[in-house]
């Protein structure tokens, strides 16, 4: 028999998933997820770590880099856009399949060829996939981790992720000098990662959050009775009713129209756009440093030996980032942290305009490193957190989308400034981007730490009149009765 779904089914749903404590379930969830990243981010580096040789034994040229580096980014913008509309029309689950499956094969492939033309068919392929899974990773993540440990989740899924790119930059230092072919290992490498699909296929459950959202409460309902067997089962107390209610939905919470007009025409225009420009300026100044960083070191006069050698150490210490970011998440609002990582990420970069020693040159793009990687998870959590369940992957998706679109416009933009003004000319446009990530997030942001996301995304009508100044002062689910356009609380 199947159950109709009403607001108040969604509204159940969301509060036994957040009166879940911290279980062994939660930990294999994230760790399932978290080699998945590991993959990708293998994937997502490899071209980066592999452009020197390219043009030292291919004959690729800075134009040619710049291209593949292009084209790879125009696939990010359709696999975010496909990934998010497909996985908030047919489930989070297939789409995530689909997309760890097409990355893993295409670079794979990519071991195999050289013509430029094919690179830049295999890259765009391969971004599809990988940014497709990085986005619908997210909403996962976002939907089914409680508010108390949502932020923690996604930080150590990122880190786990964050070793794979380590594993690459060292493997590449050990073969891509020595051996001529020694490139096309990372790419067959980055194709393991299609042996995951089995683990994922049976292991990763739909999002009971997404289900009722679409009407389909007897399958959220049996996915939730499952974890809270599994929580039972391991000696662990579930909260109570008392204490974590279900929030009071509004009508029409469930069964809406889908889409992104859909979502603008509910008036969700300004979240989308806020959570647009911030990932924007995050990924041009991502990019901009990790993606060109082996191309940057070579303008700099580095042979192809020191080249690898010092991406590898810069790519490790990097990695470190999103490890110390689990250790401030969920203590801080995310728009406080990432006010802070942005000014510190702009002074470091001016301050590598005027250094010249190579010690000081490798010791501060660690830095660098290391602070854009920190900055990640606070940033996706931010996203993912501010955006309503029932639009949540469209808009992670379409948000992605516009980044991955000013990525492609950055790309011949930084091409030309390292031909004109040399590596500084990127770590000034590093600068400006951050300064203007700080100041988007600092007037706009909004305060998420450690409050459910139907009380964020505004979904419920008032059970208490006066406003919720802190997650702690208001149990899960009571929130305002305003919409999207009503008073948020940004200090």
């Amino acid at each position: 028999m199947t159950t109709t779904a009403t607001p108040d089914h969604g509204a159940g749903i969301s509060a036994r998933l957040e009166r879940l404590p911290l279980s062994r379930w939660h930990r294999f969830f994230i760790g399932v997820l978290a080699i998945a990243l590991l993959f990708e981010y293998m994937d997502l580096y490899t071209f980066a770590f592999t452009a020197p040789a390219l043009m030292e034994r291919e004959g690729y040229t800075l134009e040619d880099v710049a291209r593949i580096t292009a084209f790879t980014a125009f696939g990010t913008l359709i696999g975010a856009a496909m990934a998010g509309r497909l996985a908030d029309r047919f489930g989070r689950r297939p789409v995530l399949l689909v997309c760890v499956a097409t990355y893993s094969i295409g670079s794979m492939i990519n071991g195999l060829v050289t013509a430029p033309e094919m690179f830049m068919g295999l890259r765009f392929l391969t971004a599809v996939g990988f940014q497709g899974m990085n986005v619908v990773a997210i909403v996962l993540v976002t939907e089914l981790m409680p508010a108390a440990f949502r932020g923690r989740a996604l930080a150590w899924a990122i880190g786990i992720g964050g070793i794979g790119p380590v594993i690459i930059a060292w493997v590449g230092y050990g073969v891509v000098p020595h051996i001529e072919w020694g490139w096309r290992v990372l790419y067959l490498i980055g194709g393991l990662g299609v042996v995951l699909l089995f683990a994922l296929r049976n292991l990763v459950p739909e999002s009971p959050r997404w289900l009722a959202s679409v009407g389909r409460v007897d399958e959220a309902e049996a996915i939730v009775r499952k974890l809270e067997g599994r929580v039972l089962a391991e000696g662990l107390d579930i909260k109570s009713a008392a204490a974590v209610p279900a929030p009071k939905m509004s009508v029409g919470s469930t069964k809406r129209r889908q889409g992104l007009f859909a979502m603008l025409g509910a008036g969700w225009g300004g979240r989308l756009a806020f959570v647009s420009v911030v990932w924007s300026l995050g990924v041009v100044t991502y990019f901009g440093f990790n993606y060109w960083v082996s191309t940057m070191l070579k303008l700099r006069g580095f042979d192809l030996h020191e080249i690898t050698l010092y991406t590898a150490i810069i790519v490790t210490v990097s990695a470190l980032g999103p490890l110390v970011a689990t250790m401030i998440i969920d203590r801080f609002e995310r728009k406080h942290i990432l006010v802070a990582l942005g000014t510190i990420i702009a002074a470091t970069a001016m301050i590598l305009t005027t250094v010249s020693s190579t010690a000081m040159l490798i010791g501060l793009a660690c830095l660098l490193g290391f602070f854009l990687q920190m900055a990640v998870a606070p940033t996706n959590t931010f996203a993912g957190e501010v955006l309503p369940n029932a639009y949540r992957s469209t808009g992670l998706g379409s948000a992605n989308s516009v980044a991955r679109l000013a990525n492609i416009a950055a790309a011949p933009l930084i091409a030309t400034l390292l031909l004109a003004f040399g590596v500084n000319g990127v770590f000034f446009l590093i600068v400006v981007l951050q300064v203007a990530f700080v100041i988007v997030i600092a007037v706009f942001g909004l305060r998420t730490k450690g409050t459910a996301l139907e009380h964020i995304s505004r979904e419920s009508v008032a059970v208490d009149a006066g406003p919720v100044e802190t997650a702690e002062a208001v149990a899960v689910g009571a929130v305002s009765n305003e919409g999207p356009a009503g008073q948020e609380h940004r200090s």
